[in-house]
């Protein structure tokens, strides 16, 4: 009897406890020690730019890649994969050697565009290339010769800014080649070419966009600010093919 009235006692314990903890729970909250980490924290989760932000480059793809067998890749980084820090401002500042396959049939020019949405909502450009022959399927390492070269709103040039964003935390970039039906109509663009002008040109002539994704996090002990860019050698960008 003794024995049986224990028992009796330590089951409504357990039960007393298991209620006491249910409101929480019923709230859906997780448990300590499973909650997703902030930006900046070691979970390596970029900080997401403000509600209501447009992704300019985004923006322009197709919906639906109607070609999604086109791809662009490099022979030095992989998808979702880190940037060197050769390809970077903290290294020799090179930009990527890059390979694209399966054109989309009836391309008549290519344009390259790299890009970084940033924790304000704005799309940085890194590097911009437009008027590329579709013959082209593949550019070398520090490549200027496979286009005409657009502005970088990242120091105000018409040239490749490498990555060099305000530290710490990881920072996302992409590539995006867009295969056009046709050369778009930039008469009345400036010179050099900005993203702004390029993207609504583009309208209704993309047959395929194919991405590469890169990150990068900056060293310990890197400046928290931008550093200014030293200009890159050789002649001015802004009137290459101009």
């Amino acid at each position: 009897m003794i024995t049986h009235l224990l028992r009796l006692t330590l089951a409504c314990l357990c039960t007393s406890i298991l209620f006491a903890a249910a409101p929480e729970d019923a709230k859906g909250n997780e448990p300590k020690g499973n909650e997703p980490k902030g930006k900046g924290g070691k979970g390596g989760k970029t900080a997401e730019a403000p509600k209501g932000s447009v992704d300019l480059v985004a923006a322009a793809k197709p919906t639906n890649n109607p070609t999604p067998t086109f791809t662009l890749t490099s022979p030095v980084v992989k998808d979702g994969a880190a940037l060197p820090t050769e390809f970077t401002g903290d290294g020799a500042s090179a930009s990527l050697p890059l390979a694209w396959a399966n054109v989309p049939k009836g391309t008549v020019s290519l344009a390259l565009v790299m890009h970084h949405l940033d924790p304000e909502g704005k799309t940085k450009i890194y590097w911009l290339m437009y008027d590329i022959d579709p013959k082209t399927t593949s550019v070398a390492k520090n490549a200027t010769d496979f286009g005409k070269m657009g502005l970088s709103t990242v120091h105000n040039r018409a040239e490749y800014a490498p990555p060099h964003s305000k530290g710490p935390g990881l920072k996302k970039y992409v590539l995006t080649i867009f295969a056009l039906s046709a050369k778009p109509d930039l008469t009345n663009a400036p010179t050099p070419l900005t993203v702004e002008s390029l993207l609504p040109a583009l309208k209704g002539k993309i047959l395929g966009a194919a991405d590469l994704n890169v990150t990068y996090t900056r060293p310990a002990g890197a400046s928290a600010e931008e550093e200014k860019r030293p200009a890159r050698k050789g002649p001015p960008a802004a009137a290459k093919g101009e």
